[in-house]
């Protein structure tokens, strides 16, 4: 008798059952363009050619953003954060340096100079870069080292 009843009610279901689904993929894309709006994918290049120098008190960058990236390799060849462009001389590191100040301003972010050097390279190549960022007013200067 219970089967009866179990057959009678299984045998008519109606009308299937369907989901609007347009209101979950309006939300999807809505959360994917927030992600795409709110992260922050920049990346630092890191020249495969240079050894850091080693510090007992480095500490990670707080923020990737306004870093104005310049590599010295072992030989003094200033090198944009590109890892391919080479400049041939100071002036062409502040045109450089300049340009990418006015970028990074633009952007609302401080510039700061992030130098990159062979643990090889004399102490002089950095200076030359210093003295390069503050004549076209870049007034922070970070040192890129690993931690032991």
């Amino acid at each position: 008798m219970a089967s009866n009843r179990l057959r009678a009610v299984n045998k008519d279901q109606g009308e299937p059952a369907e989901m609007d689904m347009s209101p979950m993929i309006d939300m999807v894309f809505l959360l994917l363009l927030f992600f795409l709006v709110v992260s922050n994918p920049k990346t630092i290049r890191i020249d495969p050619t240079l050894t850091p120098s080693v510090a007992d008190k480095a500490q990670a960058a707080k923020t990737k953003n306004g870093k104005i990236v310049l590599n010295i390799r072992s030989n003094g060849d200033f090198v944009k954060e590109d890892t391919i462009s080479i400049m041939a001389d100071l002036d062409a590191v502040r045109e450089y340096l300049k340009e990418e100040k006015l970028r990074v301003e633009g952007k609302g972010y401080e510039p700061v100079l992030h130098i990159r050097a062979d643990k090889g390279v004399e102490f002089k190549f950095v200076q030359r870069i210093i003295k390069a960022g503050a004549t076209v007013g870049l007034k922070t200067v970070a040192y890129a080292a690993f931690n032991k």
